[in-house]
């Protein structure tokens, strides 16, 4: 399904639209019942030996999300089913500030 009709359909956007509508898609995905737990079960691994603690802080393992994946943190709780020992989200900045040009 997605060589054959969502990846043509995504190539056709430009980056950053193709961005959000994937991440949107993954979260309606996310939205039907069980859809929570069937993306945990599949893709969040854990293991005792992953855990990790850096500067008093506890991860459950060592692979993060950046941020610049989720810049307006809508996505942070949709992508904790992946199982990512950490979620950046941001940047986060006290006032609103001109982006790079698309």
């Amino acid at each position: 399904m997605y060589k054959s009709i969502l990846r043509p359909l995504f190539f056709k956007l430009s980056p950053e639209k193709a961005h959000h509508a994937a991440v949107d898609l993954f979260k309606f995905g996310l939205s039907f019942p069980g859809g929570n737990k069937l993306i945990s079960t599949i893709y969040d691994f854990q293991d005792p030996s992953l855990e990790r603690e850096v500067f008093g802080l506890k991860f459950k393992n060592p692979v993060g999300l950046a941020a610049g994946f989720d810049k307006d943190g809508k996505y942070f709780e949709s992508m904790a089913h992946l199982g990512f020992g950490f979620i950046e989200i941001g940047t986060v900045t006290p006032l609103p500030q001109v982006g790079n040009p698309q």
